[in-house]
């Protein structure tokens, strides 16, 4: 039988050695053919996302359908690059709008800010006072009820 000392100095042996095993399967190192138009990717930009996952290696073209108008898209692995190293966008996210309809979003998102400082601009109306006011409540007529008493 092995003491409790002996265990410990094993299960830390196997982690050593298991750690230099993976040290040396530089997966970076090991990409003999890049795909056709991939990008390397930088792990360090990466370090934004806390994910227990592998991070990419490169990044390629990849195609989607656009979930509001249901065109085909593109989304290129120069704009992946961007997306997750520079703009840090989390590592799970992918593009499901195409161009057209993200600028729609955020011109009717403009448009609805420029409406509502326009209101806070705007002289307040004269009955806004009363509507601002709290609810009136009306009390339920209890007269015609008939009493019980408890007894």
């Amino acid at each position: 039988m092995k003491s409790n000392k002996q265990r410990r100095l094993e299960i830390k042996a196997k982690r050593l050695k298991r750690a230099k095993k993976l040290l040396e399967l530089d997966t970076i190192h090991q990409i003999k053919v890049l795909p056709q138009g991939a990008i390397l990717a930088n792990h360090e930009e990466l370090k934004h996302n806390n994910t227990y996952g592998f991070f990419p290696e490169y990044y390629v073209d990849v195609s989607y359908t656009c979930c509001d108008c249901g065109s085909k898209e593109i989304w290129t692995a120069k704009q992946q690059k961007w997306w997750y190293e520079v703009a840090k966008g989390n590592i799970n996210s992918h593009a499901v709008r195409c161009y057209g309809c993200r600028k729609k979003i955020r011109d009717e998102k403009a448009r609805q800010k420029k409406h509502m400082e326009e209101m806070a601009e705007k002289e307040p109306h004269s009955n806004e006072a009363f509507f601002k006011g709290p609810p009136k409540r009306i009390k339920p007529d209890r007269s015609s009820r008939p009493v019980r008493f408890c007894g």
